[in-house]
């Protein structure tokens, strides 16, 4: 895209009527998003004139105009934004502005004025952005996998429940699982705020059902675990502690009986593998960290509790520009509807540990991955913890911690990405059983499997 693509009246016209016949600004900005905001390409600034979420016009802003806050961004960023495969990072507005917010990089998206107003009509203001790309792709952006396909009607998952003891407080565990009761067993934990809905597809995986026990459990809280059995739990804050969270998965291993388990996570899920190595490393046969890094800032945010925010919208929402473009819609659909789910306060207290107590920065040293290893695979898309941070945590570990970058995924492995992540958990899995003659490669490519992920 160039200045004079923007600048021109007949793109801003086209772009006026595509988000005005748009379903989705029609189902959720109408008689809501009335906040006006400003485009700053380069030099170039371009007053977004919003009612009732239709565009009434798009000017240059003048004295007598207001907004409510400005995205700003090179003309090279506004560029990669609006590709017709964006590259990673500029894939979504705040999937932009993190890198410049929290990691302080340049070229990305800045935003000035009135946060509150952006995250109140957080779903309107992302979806208004994201048909920029629809308009510099001439009404037509390509999808993938808009329809889901066909699954087996009896599914060989069965649902249970187990009762564990945390601080002497009985705490009604849910779990799913498939594969032979004498499989290695592959315990799965969701990412923050989540359920174990995420790895369904897992489970239903022949392939890595054929040699592994795969069970993916709720955790306290979350999904069809109920929260603790302790009087007023429900007037008391959650904030999830490392402590908390490492108990809580040792005790469901013991509880469960599991003999030496594979533990695999996302995001936090990932992230706790570290302390999983640093403090328990005899009890696991090997770690398997998805969207890990040694320090993961910038999310335990005022917004997700504030009485103006629709917590749930912005919550589900903000996976959108977490996961890869490449990743077929359905199924980043569906990880987003999963979201709509949580209760409230549960992602905020979940990412007290992911975003406040999480720090192995300067304690890497203390892990003895020789223990037990760890593999740490990081999705390109995935703008909280890039493949560079899961390289860097694997270096400051040191002997038996790897890093593998997976090439179009993002944050949410096994959800968003149903037909590839597979392909590339199972050389891990493969490498923890023994049966693989050579290394698991660093960069992990969907071409490496057969299968094309052109966008």
């Amino acid at each position: 895209m160039t200045d004079t693509a923007f600048a021109t009246e007949a793109w801003w016209n086209s772009y006026q009527e595509i988000v005005n016949d748009d379903p989705e600004m029609t189902l959720h900005g109408r008689e809501a998003f009335d906040e006006n905001f400003v485009v700053a390409v380069g030099d170039e600034n371009h007053l977004i004139d919003m009612y009732d979420g239709r565009v009434r016009d798009v000017r240059t802003p003048g004295l007598d105009d207001s907004w409510s806050f400005s995205v700003v961004g090179s003309t090279d960023a506004w560029g990669q934004f609006v590709s017709e495969v964006p590259s990673p990072h500029h894939n979504e507005l705040f999937a932009s502005f993190y890198r410049t917010a929290v990691k302080g990089e340049e070229g990305y998206f800045d935003l000035a004025g009135d946060h509150k107003a952006i995250f109140q009509n957080f779903r309107s203001v992302q979806r208004a952005l994201e048909l920029m790309r629809t308009t510099e792709q001439d009404g037509e952006l390509p999808t993938t996998g808009t329809a889901r396909p066909s699954e087996p009607s009896n599914e060989a998952i069965t649902g249970q429940f187990v009762t564990i003891e945390l601080d002497g407080v009985p705490h009604r565990i849910y779990y799913e699982e498939a594969g032979p009761a004498g499989g290695i067993p592959l315990l799965c934990q969701h990412t923050a705020g989540c359920n174990n809905q995420q790895w369904r597809h897992v489970l239903n995986d022949e392939q890595i059902t054929e040699h592994f026990r795969v069970i993916a459990y709720d955790l306290p809280r979350h999904g069809k675990s109920v929260p603790p059995s302790s009087e007023s739990w429900w007037s008391e804050q959650y904030d999830l502690t490392a402590e908390r969270f490492t108990d809580t998965i040792v005790s469901i291993a013991n509880a469960l009986e599991l003999d030496k388990p594979v533990f695999t996570g996302s995001s936090m899920g990932g992230t706790i593998t570290l302390e999983l190595a640093d403090w328990y490393p005899d009890r696991f046969r090997a770690l398997i960290g998805l969207e890990a890094g040694l320090f993961t800032p910038g999310f335990y945010i005022q917004w997700l509790d504030h009485p103006h925010i629709n917590a749930n919208d912005v919550i589900s929402h903000a996976t959108w520009g977490l996961m890869a473009p490449q990743s077929p819609e359905w199924a980043r659909r569906e990880t987003l509807y999963n979201y709509e789910q949580g209760a409230n306060g549960v992602l905020k207290g979940d990412l007290y540990y992911y975003s406040a107590e999480h720090d192995y920065r300067d304690s890497a040293d203390d892990i003895d991955a020789s223990q037990v290893p760890m593999y740490l695979m990081n999705g390109e898309y995935d703008y909280l913890t890039n493949p560079d941070d899961a390289r860097e945590a694997a270096t400051a570990i040191g002997a038996g911690a790897t890093a593998h970058e997976m090439k179009a995924i993002g944050h949410f492995p096994m959800a968003e990405a149903p037909d590839l992540f597979p392909s590339y958990l199972k050389p891990v899995l493969d490498d923890i059983r023994g049966v693989r003659d050579e290394p698991v490669p660093e960069v992990l490519k969907p071409s490496d499997f057969g299968i094309a992920h052109n966008r």
